[in-house]
């Protein structure tokens, strides 16, 4: 569940803020 959640985040989040952000940002979130 997390693998997927973690992907799917990072995935979104590119899209959404135009940038790659850090997994450490997410790791804390």
């Amino acid at each position: 569940g997390m693998e997927l959640n973690m992907v799917g985040l990072d995935e979104e989040k590119e899209v959404r803020d135009g940038q790659v952000v850090p997994p450490q940002d997410e790791d804390e979130l």
